[in-house]
């Protein structure tokens, strides 16, 4: 099989897979038969990179604080760091006080001891069921203890906090207390690294096109030329419910339940702290790719398998054969080496066009 017939396959095969006919015909919201009359498009209003991927409705938000708030009942040894301090995960932030474990760990060894005297001399006295009873009761008792030290022995390694994020330390409270809405002051706080993240939301029928560690884009609502790369860093477990919430572009507003999830980015410049966006999972539509790329379901083919357009001659539909080369199965579009040009008019191949008929531009009549 010739190279040329293996690309036609391929087209065929992705087209029908994916569908992507009925799609972009709907896609892009115009017909193509209208009587006798057969709407075209210029290929480079086909051509600006221009992709249906779904969106997702965004607010840029400032980076998630995390917490650390002191166990009341253990006294603090030493903090480590300091206000305006970078930290990494698995930084020492401060230790806790364990010489109070200690003492009681030393004091429980010796009630341990004690109670083995007490059961020493119960054997001693007998074998009676009252003095079994009161065996049972002191080994339980030592059993007891036991667990206890194990519980201090975990609270003497883990004295030390370590820093489950990277970012900045925001505020250390020592002494505690409360803020001005009356919540208890974290003993610090760490800001994670950073200055914004985007907050998008996600309907639960959709969630499971979104994966943490998935690459998207952040596009300006309001030029949409501006964008901004970015990574799923996570997804919330449990939903938000509002009736106000835009789940995704073009969602009907209807009260639903929403999975917030959250992105990072290597960059932020030129976004705004609560700047609403639009979120796209990156499928490679944002590259600019050398060539002329079209999308595949204009790319029609005759009765010998060689691929060709509908093109508009003297304002008449024509057939016209095209070279195709590379394919690109995410965007499906496909690769015109030869045939095409930016300034041709093209119609959607409809199984009713014949050459010969009249071709009116969409702009012109729509």
């Amino acid at each position: 099989m010739t190279k040329k017939g293996k690309i036609a396959i391929g087209i065929i095969a992705l087209l029908v897979v994916a569908g992507v006919g009925g799609f972009l015909y709907m896609r892009n919201n115009a017909p193509t038969m209208d009587g006798d009359v057969v709407y075209i498009q210029k290929v480079s209003d086909l051509t600006r990179g221009w992709f249906a991927a779904e969106r997702y409705s965004g607010v840029v938000e400032a980076q998630k604080t995390q917490i650390y708030k002191r166990d009341a009942e253990r006294l603090i040894e030493e903090i480590y760091v300091s206000v305006g301090d970078e930290v990494k995960v698995g930084t020492p932030l401060y230790k806790y006080d364990v010489k109070q474990a200690e003492n009681t760990i030393e004091s429980a060894y010796l009630d341990i001891e004690g109670i083995n005297n007490e059961i020493a001399v119960l054997r001693a006295a007998g074998n009676t069921t009252e003095i079994q009873l009161a065996i049972a009761e002191k080994e339980l008792e030592i059993k007891q203890k036991q667990a206890d030290v194990e519980n201090l022995k975990k609270e003497i390694e883990n004295s030390e906090v370590l820093s489950v994020t990277a970012g900045t330390v925001k505020s250390i409270n020592p002494d505690g207390g409360y803020d001005n809405n009356g919540n208890e002051l974290p003993l610090i706080a760490v800001t994670e690294e950073g200055d914004f993240r985007v907050k998008g939301k996600i309907s639960e029928q959709s969630i499971g096109l979104l994966t943490v560690g998935q690459e998207v884009i952040i596009r300006s609502r309001v030029d949409e030329s501006k964008t901004w790369a970015g990574t799923i860093n996570s997804i919330e477990k449990e939903p938000e419910t509002s009736q106000n919430d835009m789940m995704y572009y073009g969602s009907s507003g209807e009260s639903a339940s929403s999975y917030p999830f959250f992105i990072t980015m290597p960059s932020t410049e030129g976004l705004m702290l609560g700047q609403h966006v639009f979120i796209e999972p990156d499928y490679g539509q944002g590259v600019v790719k050398e060539g002329l790329w079209l999308d595949m379901s204009f790319i029609d083919m005759d009765e010998n398998g060689d691929p060709f357009v509908w093109v508009s001659k003297n304002g008449k539909t024509a057939k016209r054969k095209v070279e195709v080369g590379e394919m690109d199965e995410d965007l499906y579009e496909v690769q015109i080496l030869d045939g095409l040009s930016n300034s041709d008019y093209i119609a959607w191949p409809d199984e009713s066009i014949t050459e010969g008929m009249k071709t009116v531009e969409i702009s012109e009549d729509l």
